[in-house]
């Protein structure tokens, strides 16, 4: 995306110029919406309309944006006014995600609806996978985090407990926490990745079954 004055507005927050972010996050969101939705409609056919609008809300989720912005330190390049600091914004999960939304109708504006779309798929490829793999294979991450999202508006937050073994063949204990810290379930494997699936999967299982650990 060329260095414009639209792209300039897109990291400009409201504390430092009159031209900031806030209507290029209003478009930019729709957009994502539009888009998001062509994926799950394409992706999901067949599948009921309600579990469709779970992913989507999943998908659109500031915890979702956030998370993309944090990978992809949009934080750094976020223009404020003296009265902020980076510290100040940098774990702001409103700020960070909107301006992700910003920047999405920024190349909409700047290039037009299909580089708009080809920047969503790229920025949310892995989401993207990872949703098609629920569906697959059975991703019980994915799995909590939509169940969880639904259920109380919030992700669940993965902690690593320990590992034991050698550096090359190390076991991996983890537990899943809701928002305000209770675990909801615990795992273990030879990567941080598999004992998450296992805590992740106790845990979807604890939910359905009434929340007994």
């Amino acid at each position: 995306m060329q260095n414009s004055k639209v792209t300039k507005q897109a990291f400009t927050h409201k504390s430092a110029s009159d031209e900031h972010y806030e209507c290029l996050e209003f478009l930019g969101d729709s957009i994502l919406g539009l888009v998001v939705s062509e994926f799950l409609y394409n992706e999901f056919k067949g599948t009921d309309v309600g579990e469709i609008a779970r992913i989507k809300g999943y998908l659109v989720s500031k915890e979702v944006l956030y998370r993309i912005a944090t990978e992809n330190d949009i934080a750094s390049h976020i223009k404020l006014g003296s009265a902020l600091k980076k510290k100040d914004i940098e774990h702001n999960k409103k700020i960070i995600s909107d301006v992700i939304e910003s920047v999405i109708g920024a190349v909409y504006l700047s290039r037009g609806y299909e580089e708009s779309r080809q920047f969503i798929h790229a920025i949310f490829a892995d989401d993207f996978k990872d949703i098609k793999s629920r569906r697959d294979f059975g991703d019980y991450k994915s799995e909590l985090q939509i169940l969880m999202l639904s259920v109380s508006g919030v992700l669940p937050e993965y902690r690593v407990l320990r590992t034991e073994g050698r550096e090359h063949n190390k076991t991996f204990f983890v537990e899943v926490l809701d928002g305000s810290k209770k675990m909801l379930g615990s795992g273990n494997g030879r990567t941080i990745k598999e004992a998450e699936q296992e805590a992740a999967k106790q845990a979807v299982e604890n939910l359905k079954s009434g929340g007994k650990h």
